[in-house]
């Protein structure tokens, strides 16, 4: 690269335009990074509090169904304590409680020791080979699994307690209630709207179902046919039940989320899920990303306008700087930027240097100011910065070093008759006007020399030699 190339680059790209430059691209890099960051908080925030929500409404679900099972279970306790055996005559204390009990959704009945039940209606039955009364018998009370179209054509589940007297199991008192309303129990509650609950066992096997699901009988074939993502998976579903863990899964119905949570009842093997669409999470979700990106290109719109009017700024300074090193007359350097520009390059090695000092001197000037005027004069000193800037190349730096004396730096020039020859060129351009003669001074610049003035002083005292011998020519001082 020449030292003109060189000094131009240095022009157009200033280190404090590529500075600003960087620091404009890193805020904006930085205002995105941000912005990506801040967003997937949000994602993370609005996330953990969708699973907040629906392990609240799992553990109110369920608290709300384990104490109506045990104040059921208490009741029937209560019962058993002060009930008559039954006999069959009908005539005992507690038909009309059964009779209160007898409705569409749930049934009060009493069994004697042979596993006859009796209900309210006066009707019976004959339960002794069911699993919840053989369990009674033996003096514990139990909650039965769904019994399949046992409940007047539906599904049903029984409670049953042992009557005991004298330390003998004499019957029990059953209550027997439809999974539907086993069903309301436990989606009571304003979190309908969003999802559902559901009972299901270890093996998968569902025990109360409502919704898209009511069609399926085990949760797993259901969720076989859903996609999972983010590392959820019906295996690590079915690890985490076969250790009783508590625990959720992502899943994805029709391109929609959903959250699945699970935990155990504490009856049985049964475990209460809650499920819930995220369609208002990722409402808001898609909101938020929506009003970040508008954020981020309003941003980097204003950052964008701003850059370019402090880019903008820096061209009008970069205009007047440059102006500023320029001789506002001749076009060529001033005499304070020759020196910016030059003294550096005098102290590099090799052919990025400069090796030759010209000075020159206006021939006679002053009578040219007298004779014609300053007019005048300005117009051939224009003409010379002409002449100068043609007879030499862009990498040679031209001076206007005061009044009618100008400075050549010859760039990466080798051997003493190449300044030679481009000093004749000048003084034959010189004479070719017609007007205007000049005495030029050469100096060469040895390797071993760096000082600015030093060289300057040379070329001076060769200028000098030029006039003594008679004007109109050059002179070498080495």
């Amino acid at each position: 690269m020449t030292f003109m190339k060189y000094h131009k680059n240095l022009v157009h790209h200033p280190p404090k335009v590529m500075i600003l430059t960087g620091l404009f691209v890193s805020v904006i890099l930085g205002m995105c990074i941000l912005n990506v960051y801040f967003f997937k908080e949000v994602e993370k925030s609005l996330f953990k509090q969708t699973f907040q929500d629906i392990k609240q409404e799992n553990d109110k679900s369920m608290t709300f169904l384990s104490t109506t099972i045990q104040a059921k279970k208490e009741w029937l306790q209560l019962f058993t304590t002060y009930c008559v055996l039954p006999d069959g005559s009908g005539e005992e204390s507690w038909w009309g409680v059964l009779e209160d009990y007898d409705n569409t959704d749930s049934r009060f009945l009493v069994a004697d020791a042979d596993g006859i039940a009796y209900y309210g209606d006066h009707h019976k039955k004959d339960i002794s080979s069911q699993l919840y009364f053989e369990k009674a018998m033996l003096g514990n009370a139990n909650l039965s699994g769904v019994l399949k179209r046992e409940f007047n054509g539906q599904d049903g589940i029984v409670l049953a307690v042992p009557i005991i007297r004298e330390n003998q199991v004499k019957g029990a008192a059953i209550l027997e209630f439809s999974t539907d309303k086993l069903r309301q129990y436990i989606n009571d509650s304003e979190f309908s709207r969003y999802g559902t609950n559901l009972i299901f066992t270890k093996n998968g096997n569902m025990l109360v179902t409502c919704g898209i699901f009511g069609d399926y009988g085990n949760l797993y074939d259901i969720l076989k046919t859903m996609e999972f993502r983010e590392g959820s998976s019906v295996e690590k579903m079915k690890i985490d039940l076969e250790e009783g863990k508590t625990g959720y899964i992502s899943y994805y119905n029709d391109g929609r989320k959903r959250l699945l949570y699970y935990q155990s009842i504490g009856i049985e093997d049964w475990f209460l899920a809650s499920i819930v669409e995220t369609e208002g999470y990722e409402s808001t979700f898609y909101r938020i990303r929506h009003l970040t990106a508008s954020f981020i290109t309003g941003s980097t719109i204003l950052l964008v306008c701003g850059g370019l009017l402090i880019l903008g700024i820096f061209h009008l300074r970069k205009r007047e700087v440059k102006r500023s090193q320029k001789d506002y007359l001749t076009g060529v350097y001033t005499r304070e930027t020759a020196r910016k520009l030059v003294e550096p390059r005098l102290k590099v090695g090799g052919k990025k240097r400069f090796y030759a000092c010209m000075f020159l001197d206006i021939d006679d000037f002053k009578k040219i100011n007298d004779t014609f005027g300053h007019d005048e004069g300005d117009q051939v000193l224009v003409h010379v910065g002409q002449i100068l800037s043609a007879c030499t190349r862009d990498e040679d730096v031209i001076v206007r070093f005061g009044g009618d004396e100008f400075l050549i730096w010859l760039y990466g020039i080798r051997g003493r008759k190449q300044p030679e020859n481009i000093a004749q060129r000048i003084l034959n351009a010189f004479d070719l006007s017609g007007k205007i003669h000049a005495s030029i001074g050469i100096t060469a610049v040895q390797a071993d020399v760096t000082d600015y003035d030093e060289i300057l002083k040379r070329a001076d005292q060769a200028l000098y030699q030029a006039k003594r011998k008679g004007k109109n020519q050059y002179s070498v001082q080495n």
